[in-house]
């Protein structure tokens, strides 16, 4: 848990530097291929069974925070290089382990759009299986990270095609901000500081409260502080089915919580489950809280997903992850 735990806090902090990435953007390439959080690695048989080749398939395998059931970060696939195919070299999150006593210098590169647009390749070069260990464990943080990133722009890119301007249009005269709103979204609730949006489906349902409130002092963006005030405005704003049920927090599992900086923002997360107090329902939330110093008003994004019947909920939340981080306040420049 230790190490989960070091690898939830520091990778979106790493994630939000700015890495140096070879972008090769230039002729044609295809569309990525695979599904959101597949990831291949490509590594040769013999070195396959190394410190480094098992160290890098549990390093991308390890659980993602805040889900009720256990699932991987990524999907992992393996490949040897003479299988390399053409077809593999679209997939979308790709890391390549060149291990050679022939290879001049030990290296790590990170390139963004190599053989196909939007793909994301990590292509580490070493002389022997211990400096491939000694390179993927230094910068183990740093690969994590740019793969999320990678995930998290690519359904950044999709929603800002296919959003709802309605929506978007509603929160920026509510709150003066611009937020990617995805078209299948509806709303369903609103009042003078809170909204409540979501997408319906037989078998799911995701959720997105955007609300406010005073900022009072420090002590306002404090753990206790934005738990509770999340669970009071669910008791009001969200009835369960049953008479006197609501949605609350499930306070008997982790809330993790962190400080981070996104488009020019401090912005303080949650992450944890959600249930309906007097009712059998339940799922993973997602909450991003700042300030508007211009109000004096903190704006909390609120994403919860409910998948009784799925398994995978971790790409519906990083579906919603990738909304909340195209948060950014109107009069602040882009």
């Amino acid at each position: 848990m230790r190490g989960i735990l070091r690898q939830y806090f520091l990778v979106l902090i790493i994630g939000l530097l700015t890495f140096s990435c070879k972008n090769k953007s230039e002729g044609y390439k295809p569309v990525v291929a695979g599904k959101a959080g597949e990831l291949l690695i490509v590594i040769d048989g013999k070195w396959k069974k190394t410190e480094g080749g098992k160290y890098i398939r549990q390093m991308m395998n390890q659980p993602y925070l805040g889900l009720p059931q256990e699932e991987p970060i990524f999907d992992i696939m393996v490949a040897p290089h003479d299988a390399f195919t053409s077809y593999m070299k679209t997939i979308r999150n790709i890391v390549v382990a060149d291990i050679s006593p022939g290879i001049t210098n030990d290296t790590i590169h990170y390139y963004k759009s190599l053989w196909a647009k939007e793909q994301a390749v990590v292509r580490i070069s070493a002389k022997t299986p211990e400096a491939f260990d000694e390179i993927i464990r230094r910068h183990e943080l740093k690969m994590i990270s740019f793969f999320n990133r990678a995930e998290r722009e690519r359904s950044m890119r999709f929603y800002k095609g296919y959003s709802s301007v309605k929506l978007m249009n509603k929160l920026k005269r509510k709150w003066d901000c611009q937020i990617i709103v995805p078209g299948s979204f509806k709303g369903n609730k609103g009042g003078e500081d809170f909204v409540w949006m979501s997408e319906e489906k037989d078998l799911s349902s995701q959720g997105l409260l955007v609300y406010s409130f005073d900022y009072v002092e420090e002590g306002t963006f404090s753990k206790e502080y934005l738990l509770n005030k999340r669970d009071s405005v669910l008791k009001i704003n969200l009835p369960g089915a049953a008479a006197g049920s609501y949605m609350t927090t499930e306070h008997t599992f982790p809330v993790i919580y962190k400080k981070d900086a996104i488009n020019e923002n401090e912005v303080y997360e949650l992450r944890g489950l959600w249930k309906v107090q007097g009712d059998m329902m339940g799922g993973p939330f997602i909450l991003q809280a700042r300030l508007d110093k211009r109000t004096n008003k903190v704006i909390v994004t609120d994403g919860y997903v409910y998948a009784p019947e799925k398994p995978k909920k971790r790409t519906m939340i990083r579906q919603l992850e990738a909304v909340m981080y195209s948060f950014r306040f109107s009069h602040k420049k882009k």
